[in-house]
Parts: C-alpha cells; sequence; structure tokens
C-alpha cells in the first residue's frame, strides 16, 4: 500500500548513464590494490559426463531430531550437473556410507570415475577404500586445514541446511 508522500520514479537509461558515469570517474578506473598470490599451475578439470567425477559430506547432528529419528544427512553433488543425491539416517557407519555409494551413486547413475571427501572416518573408512578398489573409483581428500575447499558440496550442505530450518 503506498502512503501519499511516496514518489515513484522510473529512470529509464539508469543503466547507459550509470556505465557513462563509471567511464569518466578516474577512481574507477584505477585498478585496486593486486593480490599478492604466489603463481601455481591451474589443475583443468573436464568432466565428460554426468557422475565423472562426485563430492560426498555428511550434515549432522541435525537439532532437532526428524520424525523419524533421523540426525544425519549423507550428502553427495556431482560436479558435472550439480545433481545433489541425499539420504538421511540415524547414524552415519561406514557401512551406510558404502551402501549409500552403491544405491544412490553406482546404481543410478553409473560408477564414478573419483570421489572427494572430507577426512572424516566414517568417509574414510577401510571398507571404502576397499569399495572404490573393487568399482576402480579414485578416493580423494579435501585439505583437512580448509575443507571448505570442497566447495560445490558444502554449498548443497548449507542449501540443505537453509530448507531445513525454513521448513519448520
Amino acid at each position: 500500500m503506498w502512503n501519499s508522500y511516496e514518489r515513484v520514479y522510473f529512470w529509464m537509461t539508469i543503466e547507459s548513464d550509470c556505465s557513462k558515469f563509471v567511464q569518466k570517474c578516474h577512481k574507477f578506473q584505477v585498478p585496486g590494490d593486486l593480490i599478492r598470490v604466489s603463481l601455481h599451475e591451474l589443475n583443468i578439470m573436464s568432466l565428460p559426463w554426468p557422475f565423472v567425477a562426485c563430492s560426498m559430506d555428511v550434515i549432522g547432528p541435525i537439532e532437532p531430531l526428524a520424525f523419524n529419528g533421523h540426525r544425519f544427512i549423507l550428502v553427495t553433488i556431482d560436479y558435472f550437473t550439480k545433481w545433489i543425491e541425499a539420504a538421511s539416517y540415524k547414524t552415519v557407519t561406514k557401512k551406510v556410507v558404502i551402501v549409500f555409494v552403491k544405491n544412490n551413486l553406482i546404481c543410478q547413475f553409473r560408477i564414478p570415475k573419483s570421489i572427494i571427501t572430507d577426512n572424516g572416518a566414517n568417509l574414510n573408512s577401510n571398507l571404502m577404500k576397499e569399495t572404490c578398489e573393487q568399482f576402480k573409483i579414485i578416493h580423494r581428500n579435501s585439505t583437512a586445514y580448509r575443507p571448505q575447499m570442497n566447495g560445490a558440496v558444502e554449498a548443497a550442505n548449507k542449501n540443505i541446511k537453509k530448507i531445513l530450518k525454513d521448513g519448520r
């Protein structure tokens, strides 16, 4: 509802006017501070098909409990399509992770070429190592000091947490 003292304006040329202003303004033309980072080679990540490379992580414990008593969510995201597969569990054991990989990745999509996880014990067990060797999957870990480097799955986790928070 509009108050009588509010006025609405429409500026048809705002985009071109702003562009002209920025081009004329000296402050906007001078580059900012250069980021001083040591040079290193960039790794090209080419993904020829969906679920060739995916990332996996665990969300939880979630408070309050879900209606079925589940406290954890196991999440995987495909780097190619950004497709998210998630399932909730009461606990995320080593066996649960393997069943998730077989049922939610291999059986539904195909055998991934690589899986990237953080350093969680349940995601890096001998059972996981044996399964990866059995299906010829390369298992990699994100760095221990900077888990947010596994950004795709961390972004998915953030979205899932937001959905859970807003849905209650």
